[in-house]
């Protein structure tokens, strides 16, 4: 969903939903914070003042795990912290690189970017597919090795971002273990984690999950909006989308578990 187009709704209903269904104050946050770019003048990207402001923000009021950390707390059935933050980039932009790297580094934040391979490999152009971030240039290996030496996990996004389920099995099969294979052979270590292109309903389902689970994937993420519990699915969890548009309160809102309302527009859209 645009973040122009999501802002839109999201003024014409917060009036009547936000309180309904804000989280209680008592709620235990687990948040994933899903962004794509961060860029001083790009329309759909989150500004590098922003970020960074956004960043303080979190590492001050809440514990900033990885996503690989997150994972391994889950499976082991340990109690997470109370208020918990993961932060994760989709795509692969090269400005992911440029103005969010050294604000990661500068509070150590371990965050997750999900590559969208054939992007990386300069074989195919996503940006040209709905235009929300054309112009926007791919990561290179060489700063995606970089980035994983200061603790910057990557996952698969698949090799061309299609939507899987509108392609055929035999080809989503081949979208996914191409890219774990492609990023494992890059660097060197196993390809756990995925992200699904868009990741809204209808745009993965248990046929894909057990594709991630035949390839090896132990953790997927969707955008499907909210705070992840300890009974989430783990190929199938949440994630809370920072938009450009949003303001400084609007972010900490998300964050807090106050637009909670917007799973239910997201089911009401199918």
């Amino acid at each position: 969903m645009p973040g122009l187009e999501t802002k839109q709704i999201i003024k014409r209903y917060t009036g009547k939903f936000i309180t309904a269904f804000s989280l209680n104050k008592s709620t235990k946050l687990s948040v994933i914070l899903n962004y794509h770019s961060v860029h001083p003048t790009h329309n759909f990207a989150t500004t590098p003042n922003d970020f960074l402001q956004q960043m303080e923000y979190l590492v001050a009021n809440f514990t900033m795990v990885s996503l690989p950390d997150f994972y391994k707390l889950r499976i082991a059935g340990k109690s997470l912290p109370d208020r918990l933050a993961i932060i994760t980039f989709d795509d692969g932009y090269e400005d992911n690189y440029t103005y969010a790297f050294p604000v990661l580094k500068q509070f150590g934040i371990k965050a997750t970017v999900f590559l969208t391979t054939g992007f990386i490999n300069g074989e195919v152009d996503i940006t040209e597919k709905d235009g929300t971030y054309q112009d926007l240039k791919a990561l290179t290996w060489e700063q995606v090795r970089e980035m994983r030496g200061d603790g910057i996990s990557f996952g698969a996004h698949t090799h061309t971002h299609p939507i899987l389920t509108e392609i055929s099995l035999d080809q989503a099969e081949g979208e996914i273990s191409r890219s774990k294979k492609i990023l494992e052979e890059k660097l060197g270590e196993p390809a756990g984690l995925f992200a699904y292109p868009f990741g809204q309903p209808k745009t993965f389902n248990r046929n894909i999950i057990d594709l991630l689970k035949k390839h090896g994937f132990k953790s997927a993420c969707s955008t499907l909006w909210g705070c992840n519990n300890s009974n989430v699915d783990i190929f199938s969890l949440n994630r809370i989308r920072i938009d450009a548009c949003d303001t400084f309160h609007d972010f900490k809102e998300k964050v807090n578990g106050k637009w909670e309302f917007i799973k239910w527009i997201q089911a009401l859209r199918g």
